[in-house]
């Protein structure tokens, strides 16, 4: 039986990955430093790590949501903003374990290219993908969403002053 301990670093509220090992959904605990901890039990004698970064704006009814949540949030005053720069991440890692393995994974701050995350551990890794991206669906539909609340919001303004100029005849 291998045993695999994982250990990520620099995850903060603006990235918040999902993590695979051989497929299969991983949740991590946050310890006392910040960082995130997983312990994992395994017959193979290599794993395939894998962490991706879903946008809200690249699901199937992202419209839906975004219209029910910015009536919700009072017009969108009290909807967090969507992240402007729509940056995905994609990273998986083929790691040979041996009996106990420490895997520290770093994050590196978001940006639209360059290496997602750094790997370091004891044993042999190969890396399959590690990038940032830009993704430009959910960056076209962030515009899309934009443009439309700046819409809404001039017609709740003429609405109200419509309503406005009606109650002083």
């Amino acid at each position: 039986m291998n045993s695999v301990k994982l250990k990520l670093v620099g995850i903060n509220s603006k990235l918040i990955p999902n993590i695979f090992i051989d497929d299969q959904y991983v949740k991590c605990k946050k310890n006392e430093f910040g960082s995130y901890e997983t312990d994992f039990q395994t017959e193979k004698n290599e794993i395939k790590i894998a962490f991706s970064r879903e946008l809200e704006l690249k699901s199937k009814l992202w419209w839906l949501y975004a219209i029910l949540s910015f009536i919700v949030s009072v017009f969108g005053i009290f909807n967090p903003p969507y992240d402007r720069k729509c940056i995905s991440m994609d990273c998986s890692f083929i790691v040979k374990l041996k009996d106990v393995n420490n895997i520290n994974i770093k994050f590196n701050s978001l940006s639209s290219s360059g290496r997602a995350v750094e790997v370091e551990t004891e044993t042999s890794f190969e890396e399959i993908k590690n990038e940032y991206t830009v993704d430009k669906i959910a960056k076209r539909r962030w515009i899309i969403l934009l443009i439309a609340r700046i819409l809404a919001w001039i017609g709740i303004a003429i609405l109200l002053g419509w309503l406005i100029a009606n109650q002083i005849d």
